[in-house]
């Protein structure tokens, strides 16, 4: 018995234990050094920074419950920044498409765009008085208020043009009616013309008739969210109209034309001049330069190609966001024109007619009669920011920037190049030049994110 209790006492102690205590005392101190640390880390960041307000942590700013507040309120930012970063990721995951940009592409494979010329003062009082003249008026039928009520149309073009406080209107609408012309008409006789407009056009060192029957090279009258305006390489009226493209660049290598306000003897309002695509009707997403009499406009061109691999074409038409033809089974798809058609849509909805100014293929609408004009002012704003989901982007397009910059007549009629200065026989005329200013244009072409390495390389 004694022998047995002998060789227990004798035997080792197990060393598992006493592992087990210093590993946790080990523990203990490096979280308590590694607690120290961190605030003091933490107390010396907040010491030295002012970002985010963190500052405000500063014990001598602030104790107890009042630094207790602002400590959750900057752990809610903290939280809800990662949160936001979280949805951008998978927003970005879910959208599986970059853009890679060459500056190869040459401008000979694009067109040149539409330049649309318009007067930013719809009416002239000179040419309302002259067209009311011409008017069957009925007897005791006042020739003045007639004339005032075509001051009217300023409320389809301009929403910061206030009416006077007469119904003039209401005598003018029933005159057009009783003459059978109907606003469009109306509104190009008693406003400035594509013949005020533009008088000799050049197409580099060519000179070209302005108004001739030609498929490219003429002005024609149309209209935008200006109202009448004049457009070269533009023509919504032909639905089988091709626009060209130039083949070089350089001031001597595009559109020049010299020409004059058109607007009353004693007030300049100068002209602007929108660049737009030659499919697309002119609307205020369009490139704009305003330009003034006695002077000489250079209007650089600076165009942009987008285009989608045909592996961003088979993708949904969310996944990828933007439409072709095919997928509309159309001809041919215009972003821009969707959204004309929707806004088009909106106000028959509000005002059960459509502008004259707005421009509609189709006949069987109701243009809207001066009696119309308070209905299409006072809705102008929602007009203006309908929103149409169902009109995406075109996968394939080409967009139009500008930069430009004008000289004044130095003396008054010289021009740069002296074939214009003999041409420039007109009292307030001014000369645009309008052209491409690189050889060469950039190109964003849309690939899967996945093999965008791979198309990156072939590109370049």
């Amino acid at each position: 018995m004694t022998l047995v209790l002998a060789s227990k006492t004798n035997s080792p102690p197990d060393p598992m234990p006493f592992l087990s205590l210093r590993i946790s005392i080990k523990k203990k101190k490096w979280y308590k050094c590694w607690r120290l640390a961190a605030k003091d880390t933490f107390d010396e960041y907040i010491m030295n920074t002012k970002v985010s307000g963190v500052w405000l942590l500063r014990r001598e700013h602030k104790s107890g419950p009042s630094r207790s507040v602002w400590t959750s309120v900057l752990i809610s930012l903290l939280l809800m920044s990662i949160y936001l970063s979280l949805q951008l990721w998978l927003k970005f995951y879910s959208y599986p498409i970059v853009n890679t940009i060459s500056n190869d592409l040459l401008i000979t494979n694009i067109p040149f765009p539409g330049v649309t010329v318009c007067s930013p003062k719809v009416v002239n009082t000179e040419r309302a008085h002259r067209f009311a003249r011409t008017l069957e008026l009925p007897i005791n039928t006042s020739l003045q208020e007639v004339a005032d009520g075509f001051e009217f149309l300023n409320l389809f073009t301009d929403q910061t043009w206030l009416p006077p406080n007469h119904t003039a209107y209401e005598v003018t609408d029933d005159i057009l009616r009783l003459n059978n012309i109907t606003i469009f008409e109306a509104a190009t006789q008693v406003g400035a013309s594509c013949n005020d407009f533009v008088k000799h056009c050049f197409w580099g060192s060519d000179e070209f008739p302005c108004h001739q029957s030609h498929e490219y090279l003429s002005f024609i009258p149309t209209t935008s969210y200006l109202g009448p305006c004049c457009s070269f390489n533009y023509n919504p009226r032909n639905l089988s109209y091709v626009p060209f493209a130039a083949n070089s660049f350089g001031i001597d290598s595009g559109l020049s034309f010299i020409g004059v306000e058109g607007s009353e003897r004693s007030l300049s309002t100068g002209l602007i001049i929108l660049v737009h695509h030659p499919m697309d009707f002119a609307t205020e997403a369009a490139a704009s330069v305003t330009i003034t009499s006695n002077s000489e406009s250079f209007i650089q061109i600076l165009p942009t190609v987008q285009s989608a691999s045909p592996e961003v074409l088979n993708l949904a038409h969310n996944k990828r966001d933007c439409l072709t033809p095919n997928d509309l089974d159309l001809s041919n798809y215009r972003k821009a024109a969707c959204s004309l058609s929707c806004e088009r849509d909106f106000i028959t909805e509000k005002c059960h007619c459509q502008p004259y100014h707005l421009f509609n293929e189709e006949t069987n609408y109701r243009e809207c009669k001066l009696n119309d004009s308070l209905c299409y002012m006072e809705n102008y704003e929602a007009f203006k920011t309908v929103q149409c989901k169902d009109c995406l982007p075109n996968c394939n397009d080409v967009t139009y920037a500008t930069s430009a910059y004008n000289i004044r007549f130095q003396p008054p009629g010289y021009s740069i190049n002296s074939m214009h200065t003999n041409k420039i026989d007109f009292k307030d005329a001014f000369t645009a030049h309008i052209y491409f200013a690189r050889q060469t244009v950039p190109a964003v072409y849309k690939l899967i994110w996945v093999a965008s390495s791979t198309y990156a390389w072939d590109l370049v």
